[in-house]
């Protein structure tokens, strides 16, 4: 998030300091104490450098120091200037937080309108189940601050699929624009679009599941396949694997949607966005395994082989 929004985490924050919420773990007051007692003395540390404190708890088997450093990365009172590798360094919030940022903490209207218009900006229409996704206690601010602002005009109700759904009445002046079909976007498991499986169901009528998560007998398209978006569609699945140590990108399954008919425009955009891809990746060279339907296979290969 941008330092310009950060008061608006600061409720969230108060709530699990207070209690009033609970983040993943058993609060430990003893351990959260002791670990922002080392880091307010010693300067910024990470996990490893309480190797030694506690014994390793539940089923993630997870350090009683790292819980405390996350709790209290949750309320506040710890943030993350940077990472060593993969590792977060963690060091107190008066010592990262720049000066001049507002701090103060948005009373429950102004946060509320703020959830629903960052999110309907993000991501052009929602409900307040899906604005309020993940977000504990606020459906109910939600919902009431959506019938005001849709009352005073800031806000469009529009129906598809039958459903009703909030809209900002500049979302609409899009519709007037036509989509490029030379755009394709190869689409995280955790992208915003894809995030809230049932509202991705609801309105592209597309069934996706990280399959990393099912036995590999019971998978269907592969263990981390990546949702494609093209023309306004999502319209296949791509399970990707890299062996950097040879700078290849392995196609393992391209999995075409069953609406998909004509490819040759579907598969020049692809091409493209591979190539992005390819650099991305830090590969230099793309091995394509299998696709469903089979029959495309010889198609995408072609195009394949000159990039």
């Amino acid at each position: 998030l941008p330092f310009r929004d950060y008061r608006f985490s600061l409720p969230r924050k108060h709530a699990i300091a207070s209690g009033k919420q609970t983040h993943w773990y058993k609060r430990d007051e003893r351990m959260l104490k002791l670990v922002l007692k080392r880091i307010a003395t010693e300067g910024p540390l990470m996990a490893k450098d309480f190797e030694h404190t506690g014994k390793k708890l539940g089923e993630w088997k997870t350090k009683p120091a790292k819980r405390a450093l996350e709790y209290l990365f949750m309320q506040g009172d710890l943030m993350v200037p940077y990472r060593v590798k993969f590792h977060k360094v963690y060091d107190l919030t008066e010592r990262v937080l720049p000066a001049g940022i507002d701090t103060t903490v948005p009373d429950p209207e102004e946060y509320a309108r703020f959830l629903i218009t960052q999110y309907l900006r993000a991501n052009g229409l929602g409900q307040s189940a899906e604005i309020a996704y993940l977000l504990k206690n606020t459906k109910p601010l939600i919902s009431k601050t959506l019938e005001d602002m849709v009352s005073t005009g800031e806000l469009l109700q529009v129906q598809v699929g039958g459903k009703l759904y909030h809209a900002l009445p500049a979302s609409l002046e899009l519709l007037s624009k036509p989509l490029a079909r030379s755009k394709l976007k190869i689409l995280s498991p955790f992208d915003n679009l894809v995030i809230q499986r049932k509202r991705m169901k609801a309105l592209f009528g597309f069934d996706y599941l990280i399959e990393c998560y099912v036995p590999e007998s019971k998978r269907q398209y592969g263990y981390f396949s990546l949702p494609i978006l093209w023309d306004g569609k999502l319209v296949a699945r791509m399970d990707c694997k890299t062996e950097r140590n040879k700078s290849l990108l392995h196609i393992q399954h391209l999995a075409l949607e069953p609406t998909v008919s004509k490819t040759d425009a579907l598969f020049l955009a692809l091409h493209k966005e591979l190539k992005s891809f390819l650099q991305f990746n830090h590969c230099n060279k793309l091995q394509l395994h299998r696709t469903s339907p089979t029959k495309v296979k010889p198609e995408l290969q072609i195009l394949l082989n000159n990039i």
